[in-house]
């Protein structure tokens, strides 16, 4: 029976999405493909008006109460739950993209504004030259960083040799890229019975490249329960 449902993100996301899965009557398997280390941060002299998160690991480097009364800028719901969770008392939520976070921050700061962005390594290159191009004063930070894993966990492999899984989650395209290039050969003709659930078209377009799946879905916007609304069973 294939019941499986492996999930690709890190944590912390992944215990609560591993969750949600067990609660719809399936059998979560972790195979977290990227490796989270948090950097310190620090800002100097400069004083923010606003935070900006695009992802919630950099939450992890923000613990200082003395960046918690400052209004909280982030990407999604998720982040914003955990922004919440470590003190910040303000917390205003985009609807899931970097896009629609720049567009929140556009609406709600005037030009001139000071904004802090605590971005992984390698990423928010793109929205601080943007915002800085309106007039922003960006201080871009990077707080965490990722690499891929470079195997899949045991129980992944097992379970796609049984033939047992019946969906992989792809919540970024990082996630996609290091699942592919982990993915054993022999296993790759198993991936024919197995739908691919992904975050975005981006994601989806990873998984397509060279991979031949049962079937791809991609959630209707960018949150948790539209991926699980994608899974065997979920409706849509």
């Amino acid at each position: 029976m294939r019941a499986g449902v492996i999930v690709t993100r890190p944590p912390p996301g992944l215990a609560p999405t591993m969750a949600a899965v067990g609660e719809r009557g399936l059998h979560p398997i972790a195979a977290p493909m990227l490796h989270v280390s948090q950097h310190a941060l620090s800002i100097g002299t400069f004083r923010p008006d606003a935070i900006v998160l695009t992802s919630g690991q950099a939450v992890g480097s923000l613990t200082d109460p003395g960046l918690h009364h400052i209004p909280c800028y982030v990407v999604g719901a998720a982040t914003a739950r955990r922004a919440r969770a470590v003190g910040f008392a303000h917390v205003i939520a985009a609807s899931g993209t970097a896009d629609d976070l720049t567009g929140l921050l556009r609406a709600a700061m005037q030009p001139t504004a000071r904004l802090l962005l605590a971005v992984g390594r390698g990423y928010g290159q793109d929205m601080a030259t943007d915002l800085r191009g309106r007039g922003y004063r960006v201080l871009r930070r990077c707080v965490y960083a990722v690499r891929p894993a470079t195997c899949l966990p045991p129980d992944a492999l097992a379970a796609l040799r049984a033939g047992q899984v019946a969906a992989v989650m792809f919540y970024s395209t990082r996630t996609a890229e290091a699942f592919v290039a982990a993915l054993p050969p022999a296993l790759v003709p198993a991936l024919a019975g197995v739908e691919a659930i992904a975050m975005s078209d981006g994601v989806a377009a990873v998984l397509g490249a060279g991979l031949r799946w049962g079937g791809i879905r991609i959630a209707t916007r960018p949150a948790q329960e539209r991926m699980l609304a994608c899974l065997p069973g979920g409706g849509d």
